[in-house]
């Protein structure tokens, strides 16, 4: 410890939390002197240790308390003051700041390298083996005393056999106390100035000075999530109201609210995930990337991504919307997606422990904001629902989802709870590609569960989308998909190709870009698409090649020689007039009847 303190708790005598910090708030800045805290029987022990005075006593145990110092106020006296929810834990802060055995202890022993406690430590027996080697809790009162102060601190609500802590139930929230645990140490350090060995130069460097004493441990924090929850938690948000419903999603919001799961189904390039994206950005007010819960989830300490703690987080940024995506596959299963067995190292090997997947947290979110009276909307989608087996991703939760509200026994217990309970307020988006034939037909028991939503190929985003460069460039795109459209028409409507292959990105700057992106993504995306349509016998290869003759392509050329030919041709269909204006591949832009006969000759 680099501060200098008059501390040396006695470890073998009990600490009642709430005891001390009734009588701390009692305490007088200004007026009580350390004469009047040493008389007081619960501060005795801790007259010199948590309680600053001025002018500061003698450092020396040996010097009694006199009426000459009077009691100077705090960051841990006004915690105590207020009944702020921070006060045990500051108090075990400043616990550990005042002695440095403890705080060997706590950093050596208690919590790893990074900062977490070790929850395979945190038992009688298994904290008397490690501190067997330290006289100073060679008693068996000191280790209980320490585990009874963390519990009593809010760190751990303990599993006990009779009054013996023998491990740990669950870990509480810390990271809410660091803002005040810098202002304490700040008040230290001002407090020791003459005695320290180094010291942060002004309180804009405390968090830095924070880290080098390694207070992250004392709170079972990394070093990130203690730099993260220094931040502060901020202001409460008021609670977003959502606008009116917009046309192009009044189908999906309708059979949302009848239904709660849908699914978008057709063929690629139709614009399901982007119709399942607009639903988000609409219920979320245009916060989709805060709404996330994979972002509330990062800004959290690792052992407080919990249903409480994300309600927490949704309550206080004003959410009207939860939610995630997930992407099933052949190999994604029912530990990848509601809950699962993770393993966990503890002292001489390792433990297994349930934990939540994605639907279980969010589902025991969702279920924790409805007790709080919360109407915020939980949104799950489901990305290519039909490449996954759903029977073994789903399990018994097919029959959760029919009947909302009522608790589903699962394999796994978290938390305590052996089962699962889906929410009214989730609701399921699935998408689905229509034109892909490797996969089996939808699962019966999930298709009788979700409303089907057809999304057709039409040109309609073409007509209305107002990101192309001008008119010569939507005329290009409405002529290639026309021209794909009329290739394949003896197909099913599941069999198309999507007007999103023909959409600009936005980057382009001139019609000669616009139309260059255009001829590079059916070169690259969609003729392949259409020759996987051949090999299934969707499309035939005649019709495959008279498309591509027709648009000047000629397979037998490279990729970038076929892209070239295709951005020629639309402009000759398109802007006659401009062709030879644009610049060719060599970067020259010469008007037609400007060419000479020399221009003409092989180079």
């Amino acid at each position: 410890m680099p501060v200098r303190t008059l501390g040396v708790l006695s470890l073998t005598k009990y600490i009642h939390f709430s005891d001390v910090l009734a009588h701390l708030a009692a305490l007088v800045p200004g007026s009580t002197t350390a004469q009047d805290v040493h008389a007081d029987p619960l501060l005795e022990p801790l007259w010199d240790d948590v309680v600053q005075y001025a002018p500061r006593p003698a450092n020396s145990r040996a010097v009694s308390a006199t009426a000459a110092e009077v009691v100077q106020d705090d960051e841990l006296l006004s915690a105590a003051r207020a009944r702020r929810p921070e006060g045990p834990l500051l108090l075990w802060c400043a616990l550990v700041f005042a002695d440095k055995r403890l705080e060997a202890a706590v950093r050596e022993v208690l919590t790893d390298a990074d900062g977490r406690f070790i929850e395979g430590v945190l038992n009688k027996d298994s904290l008397t083996i490690a501190l067997a080697s330290r006289s100073d809790f060679a008693a068996t009162k000191a280790i209980t005393n320490v585990l009874q102060n963390m519990h009593q601190a809010g760190i751990f609500i303990p599993e006990r056999s009779g009054s013996t802590i023998v491990g740990v139930q669950q870990f509480l929230p810390t990271a809410f106390v660091v803002p005040s645990l810098l202002r304490l140490i700040q008040n230290r350090v001002e407090y020791w100035a003459d005695d320290t060995r180094f010291a942060p130069a002004s309180s804009a460097h405390t968090l830095d000075f924070a880290l080098a004493l390694g207070a992250n441990h004392w709170l079972g924090l990394t070093r990130d999530e203690f730099i993260r929850a220094s931040r502060g938690a901020g202001m409460p948000v008021p609670a977003t109201a959502r606008k009116p419903v917009p046309a192009e999603l009044a189908e999906l919001a309708e059979m949302l609210t009848a239904k709660r799961q849908v699914v978008l189904q057709g063929p690629p390039g139709t614009g399901k995930t982007h119709l399942a994206t607009a639903y988000i950005d609409w219920a979320t007010d245009g916060r989709r990337q805060e709404s996330r819960l994979q972002a509330i989830l990062d800004a959290l300490p690792l052992r407080e991504r919990t249903p409480v703690r994300i309600a927490d987080e949704v309550e206080r940024l004003g959410l009207s919307a939860l939610w995630d995506i997930v992407q099933f596959h052949p190999s994604y299963e029912y530990n990848d997606f509601v809950r699962t067995l993770a393993a966990q190292p503890v002292p001489g090997g390792v433990t297994f422990v349930a934990q939540h997947r994605i639907l279980s947290l969010i589902a025991a979110a969702g279920v924790e904001l409805a007790a709080r009276g919360s109407d915020c909307e939980l949104v799950l989608v489901l990305d290519e629902v039909n490449r996954g087996n759903i029977p073994s991703i789903f399990g018994e939760l097919l029959y959760a989802l029919e009947y909302r509200g009522q608790p589903v026994a699962t394999a796994y217990s978290v938390d305590g709870d052996a089962s699962i309970t889906i929410p009214e307020s989730l609701s399921v988006i699935g998408t689905m590609n229509t034109a892909d034939r490797s996969i089996a037909v939808i699962d019966y028991a999930l298709r009788r569960r979700f409303v089907f939503i057809t999304v057709p190929a039409t040109e309609r985003p073409l007509v209305s989308h107002t990101g192309y460069v001008d008119e010569h460039h939507r005329a290009a795109a409405l002529q290639m998909f026309a021209a794909v459209h009329n290739a394949l028409g003896g197909s099913l409507a599941g069999i198309q190709v999507g007007p999103s292959y023909y959409l600009p990105s936005g980057v382009a700057v001139d019609l000669d870009a616009g139309l260059r992106e255009l001829a590079s993504r059916f070169v690259y995306e969609v003729l392949p698409l259409l020759g996987e349509y051949v090999l299934e016998g969707e499309l035939d290869d005649g019709d495959l090649a008279r498309l591509v003759g027709d648009l000047g392509i000629d397979p037998a050329t490279p990729a970038r020689d076929q892209v070239d030919a295709l951005r020629v041709a639309l402009l000759d269909r398109t802007a006659p007039a401009l062709v030879g204006t644009l610049p060719n591949e060599s970067g020259d832009a010469r008007a037609d009847d400007e060419a000479t006969e020399e221009d003409t000759e092989p180079r």
